[in-house]
């Protein structure tokens, strides 16, 4: 191999990226991976204080074989690099009249805890629900987040469409609110499920019911979490990739690529380097602003509207709270003005749900014997900064609400406290305006109209990660990685 010749050089270290050239790699490729900070894993960061352990952007875990398959792909075991467990326990959710209960994967022990707050028919139709949404996946899921984005008028051939023909007619045309009004009723159990809308930070109000199906990984399949937390996840892969000579490139800030007749040349800080295809595996938005430098397509997708952002305060918390599990939600009496103030105003929500990530409660060296490590969440409107005033007004409401759902009072509990909010967000990671997702799934046809992962102007030019098909979270850009690959050998 000539030095600075590759077959493919992925511009994006996280775990899309990474899986990308892992994939490439395995191909018999020369692989490059150029990233600008100085170390690798994109969200899947961590934050460190005095004993205390963060894991500083994803916190849910789930379809961990995604991860296990880079490994096999090697002939590796994956526990010799990775191991992670399966949490029974989902999620412990609190509202504000009081009701507070624990969602299980096990169904016995879903019906139990429900049964002290829901009679038999609303238990059912839960029941029912979550069976329903189980087969919408294995009948569609496929379709949707593991194969190439599919155009509007794909999802109405016949041979598509005989595979679904009852499903896609009410899950696809309904909101997701609207679809779970009719199935679930119960005004709580609707608002449970509107919740997982948020996963590709979308508004339930508006976003297809077709994703009512994203619960399917964690009530069907299960909740994991990784043995050292949420970065261990990435750390497996880095090991791996160095093990297999993928090459990698740091503190890269100012990368260009220029097309050329047979590939690309790829400027960077102090060297231009040749490669054949090139990987998007960062915000497609700013590869076209700042990377590409195509404007005719950065002021096409800059029109999309874009997911939420987010506001994460880490607090060190002094001393053991049983009633804070690894996942909890304490929620907005109020949701539907929540997500009008998110995405219509687009402004920091007067009360705003809160989410509670507390990897401590199974993973105890991420904080001292008589601590917890909280990573304490609210969903925020992407593009919109917020100053020192209102980041203290959120922090009394976080503190009030807490202590009202859970009995904690804090303001003698944390210890020692860290922020991340847009303005960060996009610092740290090149997320455009802070977005998590990238695009929001705020209509009913948004996933035929999302980037796709392979460019219609430029041959060789591929797209992998959360702000393009089949969307954010760990489990969707480890899809995009391998389809990626694929189209890659089926273009030749």
């Amino acid at each position: 191999m000539i030095e600075n010749r590759f077959d493919t050089v992925v511009i994006g270290g996280g775990p899309s990226g990474i899986a990308a050239a892992l994939r490439r790699r395995k191909r018999g490729e020369n692989v490059l991976i150029i990233e600008q900070a100085d170390h690798l894993g994109g969200k899947l960061d961590t934050y460190e204080w005095e004993g205390y352990k963060w894991d500083k952007g994803p916190s849910l875990f789930t379809l961990p074989n995604l991860v296990d398959e880079l490994f096999t792909l090697y002939g590796k075991n994956p526990k010799d690099y990775f191991e992670y467990v399966l949490h029974d326990e989902n999620c412990r959710y609190h509202f504000k009249d009081g009701t507070k209960f624990t969602f299980y994967s096990s169904a016995k022990k879903r019906q139990e805890e429900l049964s002290k707050y829901f009679n038999q028919e609303e238990i059912d139709r839960v029941e029912k629900y979550i069976s329903k949404i189980g087969k919408t996946y294995d009948a569609i899921g496929e379709l949707f987040i593991g194969s190439p984005k599919l155009s509007f008028a794909d999802a109405f051939k016949p041979k598509i469409l005989k595979q679904y023909p009852k499903i896609v007619s009410r899950q696809m045309l309904f909101s997701m609110n609207d679809y779970n009004e009719r199935l679930l009723k119960n005004e709580k159990l609707v608002q449970l499920f509107n919740r997982f809308g948020t996963y590709n930070g979308s508004n339930p109000y508006k976003m297809s019911g077709l994703y009512s199906m994203i619960p399917h990984l964690e009530l069907n399949i299960g909740t994991f979490f990784p043995k050292g937390g949420m970065r261990s996840i990435v750390e497996s892969l880095i090991t791996l990739s160095k093990e297999q000579d993928v090459a990698i490139k740091l503190n890269e800030k100012n990368t260009k690529v220029i097309p050329q007749k047979d590939g690309y040349e790829i400027s960077l800080e102090q060297e231009t380097i040749y490669a054949k295809k090139v990987i998007c595996a960062i915000d497609h938005v700013n590869f076209y602003k700042k990377v590409l430098k195509d404007d005719t397509l950065y002021n096409k997708h800059v029109k999309e509207e874009r997911s939420t952002s987010a506001v994460v305060f880490y607090w060190a918390i002094e001393g053991k709270h049983d009633k804070v599990g690894l996942h909890n939600i304490i929620f907005s009496s109020d949701y539907k003005k929540e997500f009008k103030q998110l995405f219509e105003d687009k402004v920091l929500q007067d009360e705003p749900t809160i989410y509670i990530h507390n990897s401590s409660a199974v993973e105890t060296n991420h904080a001292p014997d008589n601590g917890q490590n909280w990573f304490v969440m609210i969903n925020a409107p992407a593009g919109v900064d917020i100053d020192d005033n209102q980041l203290e007004k959120l922090r009394q409401y976080l503190k009030k609400s807490i202590k009202n759902a859970l009995n904690i009072d804090l303001e003698e509990k944390i210890l020692h406290e860290e922020n991340w909010h847009m303005r960060k967000i996009e610092k740290d990671t090149g997320s455009f305006t802070g977005s998590l997702y990238g695009g929001a799934f705020n209509t009913k046809t948004a996933s035929f109209k999302r980037h796709g992962n392979q460019s219609k102007k430029y041959a060789d030019l591929y797209f992998t990660g959360g702000s393009v098909h089949p969307g954010g979270g760990i489990p969707l850009v480890l899809k995009s990685a391998k389809i990626v690959d694929e189209l890659i050998e089926k273009n030749g």
